[in-house]
């Protein structure tokens, strides 16, 4: 990477910083492209070098923030020798620690609560999740196959109900922080009757 992308790369990180940050305070309707430059200490000019508006910064928010978590598992899904279950386990707990901590969690609850205002975003939020669901769909056939996963439920429903959990904790602890999104990992073990290796028949 040379001095240009690095720097290009080091704007767009605070611009988000920023973003999160404001949207989380204020909002996102309450929330102008010039409060996020002056807050990131950009002007508009380097915002709009790499955003068109402010729908799309925040739909980067949100990919970015939760991405990670599907690239961890794809990378699970193509070594040869995988514990499947532990792989899952592992990039869950990264994920709900990571989606909380760098931000992104707020982001997701602050696009579905405008989806309805802006086509835009509620369209690109509905491929979005649905390219999250499919994903989460096919690891958790696998694991069905492997008999991880004893749940009668099929993958699809499981994969819903899974990021249910995850937006639901986590609006919870958004609102009440006494709520633990670790909490979740538990009620997934549970609802997937996953089946410990060394408490197979």
């Amino acid at each position: 990477m040379n001095y240009f992308q690095r720097q290009s790369e080091d704007t767009i990180n605070k611009l988000m910083q920023s973003g999160i940050e404001l949207f989380s305070k204020q909002g996102y309707s309450r929330t102008s492209i010039d409060q996020i430059v002056k807050h990131a200490g950009y002007s508009k000019g380097a915002f709009y070098a790499h955003f068109s508006n402010k729908e799309e910064f925040l739909l980067k928010l949100i990919k970015e923030g939760i991405d990670f978590y599907f690239e961890d598992l794809k990378e699970a899904l193509t070594q040869k020798e995988c514990d499947l279950l532990n792989k899952f386990k592992e990039h869950s707990m990264r994920l709900v620690n990571e989606a909380h901590e760098k931000g992104s969690s707020p982001m997701l609850l602050q696009g579905c609560m405008i989806s309805n205002e802006l086509p835009q975003i509620k369209e690109r939020l509905i491929l979005q999740m649905e390219e999250w669901r499919s994903f989460l769909t096919h690891f958790i056939q696998r694991m069905k196959d492997e008999g991880i996963i004893g749940s009668s439920l099929d993958a699809r429903t499981l994969a819903t109900a899974g990021m249910a959990l995850f937006n639901g904790f986590t609006l919870q602890h958004f609102v009440d922080n006494r709520i633990q999104i670790h909490d979740m990992l538990s009620v997934f073990i549970e609802l997937f009757q996953i089946q410990e290796p060394n408490k197979k028949d």
